[in-house]
């Protein structure tokens, strides 16, 4: 690299740090759920307990969440062991990951698209991503996994369109792995980079890239199955394995799930895309954004194919596996953000670069198309910086939590078992030992259910189980569930107090 772009990309990588760091905040932990189990599982490694959920009665091993993200959060962890204090430098972390993120952008644009110009423009457009940021804000796994796997692909294309290298392909095997335990959703980058070696018959190089991701998945894939013990039924959603949860919900619904969850995830999806590049609102122009969008995407695809083609089947694969999971899809499309933008720039390039032998009305049409694009991700830009959109989600939760936590610590003895919708940032904020109220079940994304499923799939068994002194609810939904169990002619539970953004009950002696 010339020194020119090194000197690019340090501004580039401090523009990320600079912007990651401006948006720190001091909101509680909890807000996502899987933000306060990163955070429990960090301390239960820094502080010698072994990989467990310390919230849950018993402690029992964790097999939910890969390990890679937790086990660096207890590096930070032992070296600012205060809590809640550390939570700015697990914060910071993120800022970091924004940084790398925002540089390797850049050098994969300007690799596949063999331009500095647009690499550059890549990787400050990525530093100053709103839905990244909003992920940087928070304690969550996705920044880390956006630098390990942009990493991934820049090796990645550099093996399928270089020459044969069985070093690059181990090495390349070993990065896949460390970056599927940090998020499962990494898989998907084994497909992508075997089938274009497969395509070319570079057989060897197949069998070490594969060799070398087995080596770092397989010794975590055999101690989380060897040390997977039995949880209650509502608890298997949050805390067993993630394939489990998906099979066991196929297995309840059948194959209807698909097309149910499609039929949730497509236009959740689509909506959140058309917002986020419209100009203007309204239904018509949010219609002619996801049609520029299309198009957009698709000219970008087609310049990518022979360019990048390592990167297409993985945001393939990855849109297959996001559309086709009970989830909401924003967070992890948020997640891998500047690889859509990549796309994007793409399409830009291509254009800019179309020889005459293009018909002028086809260039006129995409370059209107990817205009359109381009203002309405520039106008949702400006409404985000203007109205602090990267904190709204802390924001909106913090107050629930906050009275949770003042409630309990309030009302409770350290030895006390608590049931709480926020029962992470309940056992960091105050140590008592705390249990979900709801169960998490594919069906719980996709379907309506009455106040008498929700409590009889949640809250009864819970209460079987564990010796529950008080549930919190903090949504509509799970309240309706614990008022219907305080009044059945037999209560099992009373209401005690309301606070802001949620209730506290009393279990009723058994």
């Amino acid at each position: 690299m010339n020194r020119q772009w090194i000197a690019a990309l340090a501004v580039v990588g401090a523009l990320g740090l600079v912007v990651g760091i401006s948006v720190i905040d001091r909101f509680h932990v909890g807000v996502f759920h899987d933000d306060a189990m990163y955070v429990i599982l960090a301390r239960s490694l820094a502080t010698g307990q072994g990989f467990r959920y310390l919230n849950l009665p018993g402690a029992p091993v964790a097999s939910h969440f890969p390990p890679g993200y937790p086990a660096l959060l207890s590096l930070v962890w032992r070296v600012a062991p205060g809590f809640p204090g550390n939570l700015v430098a697990f914060k910071a972390l993120n800022a970091i990951c924004l940084s790398a993120s925002a540089v390797l952008v850049a050098q994969l644009v300007r690799e596949r698209l063999e331009s500095e110009r647009w690499g550059l423009g890549a990787g400050i457009v990525t530093a100053v991503s709103v839905p990244l940021l909003v992920l940087v804000t928070m304690v969550l796994s996705e920044p880390l996994f956006l630098v390990a796997l942009l990493a991934a692909l820049i090796l990645a294309e550099r093996l399928v369109s270089g020459t044969a290298s069985t070093r690059l392909a181990g090495g390349l095997g070993l990065l896949v792995g460390v970056t599927t335990l940090v998020r499962s959703h990494g898989i998907v980058l084994l497909p992508a980079i075997v089938l274009p070696l497969l395509a070319q018959r570079r057989w060897r190089e197949t069998a070490v890239f594969a060799a070398g991701a087995l080596a770092v998945l397989l010794p975590w894939q055999l101690w989380s199955v060897s040390h997977a013990g039995p949880l209650p039924a509502p608890l298997t959603g949050n805390y067993g394995s993630y394939m489990s949860w998906w099979m066991r919900g196929f297995s309840e619904m059948g194959p209807s799930m698909i097309p149910e969850t499609l039929r949730r995830t497509v236009p959740e999806t689509l909506a959140m895309l058309s917002s986020l590049f419209s100009p203007v609102r309204g239904i018509a122009a949010h219609t002619m954004s996801l049609v520029t969008l299309v198009l957009s995407l698709a000219l970008g695809a087609i310049a990518l194919r022979r360019r990048a083609p390592v990167t297409l089947l993985f945001l393939a694969g990855y849109a297959a596996v996001v559309l086709i999971w009970p989830f909401s899809p924003s967070r992890f499309v948020w997640g891998v953000w500047p690889l859509l933008l990549f796309v994007l720039l793409a399409a830009g390039r291509s254009i800019a670069s179309q020889d005459r032998r293009t018909p002028p009305l086809l260039r006129v049409l995409a370059a209107g198309a990817l205009l359109w694009v381009a203002a309405g991700y520039s106008a949702y830009e400006q409404r985000a910086v203007r109205g602090h959109w990267w904190a709204s989600i802390s924001r909106s939760a913090d107050q629930r939590i906050a009275s949770a936590i003042a409630w309990t610590l309030a009302n409770t003895a350290p030895e006390d078992v608590i049931a709480s919708d926020d029962e992470g940032a309940v056992f960091l904020y105050t140590g008592r030992r705390a249990v979900p109220v709801a169960s998490f079940t594919t069906a719980y994304y996709l379907r309506e259910r009455s106040a008498v499923v929700e409590a009889e799939e949640g809250l009864v068994p819970l209460l079987a189980t564990y010796p529950l002194r008080a549930v919190l609810v903090g949504s509509i939904k799970t309240f309706n569930a614990a008022q219907y169990l305080a009044t059945r002619p037999v209560p099992l539970l009373r209401l005690r107090d309301q606070f802001a953004g949620g209730a506290a009950f009393t279990v009723l002696t058994r």
